[in-house]
């Protein structure tokens, strides 16, 4: 005890010095924070956070009931605005988004890890402007979406094949099928036809982490830097131990599939993808080469993950509503028929379809709380003080849920989204899940279209029933992971061609859209 008392005592001569250096920053005018809970001497908030296993969007709706839209929690000098309201949210990071459109910088993410880089966690730079023009380039033109739809379509088909021979397989089948997409377009990779994909796996697991990572106020050294300068063996550091082994993660995800792609052009044996292009423009810019590295792998881990989040729900929402998966089945055999499988060029004249598209972003959200905002200048709202610095979380979540918005918001009620003589379109949930101002998502068009050519295909040949064992009905859970990017908890399910004529239809898919070779092995070789 006596060894580690000096280091006790830095530790808490540290917090001192960094309170009051927050206190000192802080130029308050007058006017109050946001109303909420009352913190501890030099802490703050510290012990108002979200607790472990609790979603954080429903965590932070409590504010709502007691401080009302608008709250705020301080921990040593940090501020933490929670939005409970939309229009709230709208005027901040839409109205006002010169402002309120930068990252946090999170130490243990951002500087430990290396997420800042990324384009979704970079700060309002330049270079962020260069990445969004980037994947811009990609995601949003005419040329490139119908690109999208045509390798989305392909993909979709090899995932019924997949879903055909192993259905109990379910949640690997959805990662290769997102995965597959989006590793085509970024860096002209084809995954393994059968079975698991090494970066398909890579990627699934760095995600995994980034969701751990980036919830703020989730690590105490995000709050107190200092604590990452401690020594490995102190009380509590475990944190460093962590974040060395996602470091080493990310950075092999970032560059074995650069260096893949680079090899591949020396050997003259690249498919045209984005950084092939991306490469051959830029020379021997080493700056702009790690901006493009970096736009490469957000454009990877942010279409596929987010993807992958919501067709698990589409497969959850029709065990637990039975009903709607009736109507959609319907709906495809009066406007397709059962000759062919349903393309983007259908989506227009299934409207059924495309309202569970719309419902299966608002039942569940894959980003619940967005991603945080930061703010670059002193703001005002309604007679309240927002910080420099101040992280904004716009709780989504409840924006999709609140029963004076959308009635009985737990029900997965595809009819909401459709206006009929005696109902009016409810919101379009797409108006908050895609982010806000300067840092909407800029994938989002693709991002719909993966999930309604999924959602059409696999209704149009597959019955998704629960699952029956030993006679006895298997109930799945409906609950949540939290995390930035928030998936279902596992579950099971039946899945089994709706007749022979459903399987047969399936297995032709495969003259339609052939395998082709992986390059899983070529990709393992490279050195990183």
């Amino acid at each position: 005890m006596a060894i580690a008392s000096p280091t006790i005592f830095a530790i808490l001569l540290g917090v001192f010095a960094f309170y009051v250096i927050n206190r000192l920053r802080s130029k308050s005018d007058g006017r109050p924070l946001p109303p909420g809970p009352k913190g501890i001497p030099i802490l703050g908030n510290v012990n108002d956070m979200p607790k472990p296993g609790m979603l954080e969007c429903h965590h932070w709706l409590q504010h709502k009931d007691l401080y009302g839209p608008i709250s705020s929690v301080t921990i040593l000098g940090q501020t933490f605005i929670i939005i409970n309201d939309p229009k709230i949210a709208f005027e901040l990071m839409k109205d006002r988004s010169a402002i309120h459109s930068s990252r946090p910088g999170q130490v243990f993410s951002g500087e430990m890890v290396g997420w800042r880089h990324a384009t979704a966690m970079s700060p309002y730079t330049d270079s962020w402007k260069i990445h969004r023009k980037n994947i811009t380039k990609i995601a949003s033109s005419n040329v490139s979406v119908s690109v999208f739809d045509r390798i989305q379509e392909v993909e979709a088909a090899h995932f019924l094949l997949n879903l055909l021979d192993s259905p109990e397989d379910l949640f690997n089948h959805i990662r290769k099928e997102a995965g597959s997409v989006i590793l085509k377009i970024t860096y002209g990779y084809t995954t393994v036809a059968h079975g698991r994909d090494p970066f398909v796996d890579l990627a699934g697991k760095t995600m995994e982490q980034f969701a751990e990572a980036t919830v703020p106020g989730k690590f105490m050294v995000d709050i107190l830097p200092f604590l990452r300068y401690l020594p490995d063996w102190f009380p509590g550091t475990g944190f460093k131990k962590t974040a060395r082994r996602m470091a080493v993660q990310l950075q092999q995800c970032t560059n074995q599939p650069y260096e893949f792609v680079k090899q591949q052009m020396r050997e003259s044996q690249h498919k045209t993808s984005f950084l092939s292009q991306a490469i051959e423009n830029i020379g021997s810019d080493a700056d702009m080469e790690f901006i493009h590295k970096w736009t490469a792998l957000s454009l990877y881990l942010g279409g596929a993950d987010t993807t992958v989040s919501s067709i698990m729900t589409f497969f959850l929402a029709m065990n637990v509503f039975p009903e709607v998966q009736k109507k959609a089945q319907e709906e495809l055999d009066r406007v397709i028929g059962g000759d062919r499988l349903p393309v983007s060029a259908d989506r227009e004249n299934l409207p059924y379809i495309e309202a569970i598209m719309k419902e299966t972003h608002r039942w569940h959200l894959v980003l619940p709380m967005g991603f945080p905002h930061s703010s670059t200048e002193e703001d005002v709202y309604n007679g309240y003080r927002i910080p420099k610095g101040a992280i904004l979380l716009p709780n989504n979540w409840w924006f999709t849920h609140d029963p004076a918005v959308y009635p009985d918001p737990m029900t997965f009620r595809p009819e909401r989204h459709i206006t009929t003589p005696t109902h009016k379109a409810e919101p379009d949930p797409r108006s908050y899940i895609f982010g806000y101002g300067r840092r909407i998502c800029p994938g989002r068009y693709v991002a719909d279209n993966a999930l309604f050519i999924t959602i059409a295909q696999s209704l149009a040949v597959f019955n998704i029933e629960k699952l029956v064992e030993n006679g006895k009905t298997v109930e799945p859970e409906v609950k949540f992971e939290p995390g930035t990017i928030s998936h279902p908890v596992p579950y099971r399910t039946s899945i089994l061609p709706r007749s022979e004529k459903h399987r047969e239809l399936i297995k032709r898919a495969e003259e339609m859209y052939p395998w082709e070779e992986s390059d899983a092995k070529a990709l393992e070789g490279i050195q990183w």
